[in-house]
């Protein structure tokens, strides 16, 4: 007697009506699929449809569905394959819940303890809710659609990456204090040479500049020089270091998914021609935002304290204010600059924090409006001294 080890072949899809009657099982977790009770295991099971010849039949008999069509959404109003289960019967956002319990249980998706780290050191974090969708891109290889939002790879569900949060924020910071200084080569070097402190060595700085380095270059011409200058003096090398940034970022689960739907139309005859399925965290949804701050730049120099809370207070002051642009403003997601992936003004007070260690213990804070007023305080009782 022979075994079948392979997982895609040992459940494939029959073609026609048996076909159409596999996703359908496939689905639900009936029938030959009833052993697989992992709700990702079986949405990755509908490629399947991809290797099926010919047609499904429609409610007529005829065959006319095209196989990875219905495993995608099923038909007309009968929803099945990925459509049913993300968006009709929400079984996969039953499977989300699951996983977050396990993400809590283990916790990795828990409040930071920055009581070991150095004066001076702060946390943010507080609660989001999407006031639009957010849209990602998946690295799965193989899925029923083209374009997936990304998920944790272990857990399997989506998020969106420490290093997403990196990028979109340095990118609000650039947008909020460095487009500003274009006219001004002196101040944009200088805050150009502390988002660098921040975030870390741009990418594309090289001999030939490209990408981010590239654009920031043409944008203050006159300030390029200045800039690498400020690095080679800082830190006393005559070619340019690699730098780690003084910001920790954290991802964020998100604890819903859905599914929407663009149909491009012709332009001549003004119908729809090929619809494109995509998924996305959908408005409501929430997560946690966490931020960590570690200024070991400024530490083992002949900074008094008074110095020190200056410039760690100027920062937390600065992300502060690119952390309101990107959140409520930019956003933070694929196709941003038409709205998405921006969240709801206010959040639960009681499930944020604010701590600057050995300046403040924990502060609470319901928006951004009263965060600012937190650390302005703060700011102003520290820089007066």
């Amino acid at each position: 007697m022979s075994h079948i080890y392979d997982f895609y072949v040992k459940f494939i899809i029959e073609s026609e009506a048996e076909g159409k009657k596999d996703v359908d099982n496939l689905t639900r977790g009936t029938g030959k699929y009833s052993e697989i009770t992992d709700v990702y295991s079986r949405m990755l099971l509908l490629n399947n449809a991809f290797g099926v010849e010919g047609k499904f039949p429609d409610k007529e008999g005829r065959l006319k569905i095209d196989p990875d069509v219905y495993a995608k959404v099923g038909e007309k109003d009968y929803a099945s394959g990925l459509k049913a289960l993300i968006h009709s019967n929400g079984n996969f956002n039953d499977y989300i819940a699951c996983k977050l319990s396990e993400v809590h249980l283990l916790g990795i998706d828990s409040s930071i303890d920055i009581s070991a780290l150095p004066k001076g050191s702060w946390l943010i974090e507080f609660p989001i809710t999407l006031a639009k969708p957010y849209i990602s891109r998946d690295d799965e290889p193989f899925y029923i659609i083209e374009n997936p939002v990304r998920k944790d790879k272990v857990f399997k569900v989506p998020l969106i990456s420490a290093m997403s949060w990196k990028g979109n924020l340095r990118w609000a910071m650039m947008k909020t204090h460095l487009e500003p200084m274009v006219n001004d080569p002196d101040k944009f070097a200088e805050i150009r040479f502390q988002h660098t402190l921040l975030f870390g060595t741009e990418k594309g700085l090289e001999e030939e500049p490209k990408g981010w380095t590239s654009y920031l270059d043409s944008l203050c011409s006159r300030a390029k020089e200045e800039y690498r200058n400020k690095l080679k003096e800082k830190f006393g090398k005559e070619d340019i270091p690699n730098l780690a940034g003084m910001l920790n970022f954290y991802p964020t689960f998100w604890d819903r998914i859905d599914m929407e739907v663009i149909n491009p139309h012709d332009r001549k005859t003004k119908t729809g021609t090929n619809p494109i399925y995509f998924e996305v965290v959908p408005e409501g949804a929430k997560g946690f935002f966490r931020l960590v701050y570690v200024p070991f730049y400024y530490l083992g120099k002949s900074l008094s304290d008074i110095e020190l809370e200056r410039k760690v207070l100027q920062d937390l002051w600065d992300l502060v204010e690119g952390l309101r642009k990107m959140m409520l403003t930019y956003g933070f997601s694929a196709k941003k600059s038409t709205g998405y992936g921006v969240i709801e003004e206010e959040w639960d007070r009681g499930a944020s924090k604010l701590m600057v260690k050995d300046l403040i213990g924990f502060e609470k804070f319901n928006s951004f409006r009263e965060l600012q007023r937190k650390v302005e305080k703060l700011k102003g009782e520290h820089t007066n001294e």
